[in-house]
């Protein structure tokens, strides 16, 4: 190596280092303020649902009620985090809320339509409780 490719080296490698610095202040800025992680990792998820909706619309078969499904995914989602925000929840209350969320995930097609207004109506009692807690 000439001294040219030397200098080219050594200052990319001075780079390379610095991103890597750079890069670890990101992830630990991202993982304790958990408003910033959620608004990344959530810009991922609609695009995924998205395109399951639109494959669904293309092959006919029910794509509204994938659509809803993601809905109360995410409404749930925010259901968690309100329920952890709060300090008076009950833990029992937010596990169950995350064994409902779980469940809601797991739903295949055929029984999503009858069970999503037992999800519905589910998602308004844990609302209700999470906010009578603050009272």
């Amino acid at each position: 190596m000439d001294k040219e490719e030397k200098v080219f080296l050594r200052r990319n490698i001075i780079k390379f280092i610095i991103g890597l610095i750079l890069l670890w202040f990101s992830i630990s800025y991202i993982q304790s303020h958990p408003a910033e992680k959620a608004s990344i990792f959530s810009g991922f998820q609609v695009l995924w649902q998205r395109a399951v909706v639109y494959v669904h619309k293309i092959t006919n078969t029910n794509s509204e009620a994938f659509q809803r499904k993601f809905d109360y995914e995410k409404t749930y989602g925010e259901l968690i985090n309100m329920a952890e925000m709060k300090k008076c929840t009950d833990p029992a209350i937010l596990t169950e809320i995350n064994e409902t969320y779980l469940n809601l995930q797991k739903e295949w097609l055929k029984t999503l339509e009858e069970n999503l207004p037992g999800y519905m109506r589910k998602a308004n009692e844990y609302k209700q409780m999470i906010d009578n807690c603050a009272r």
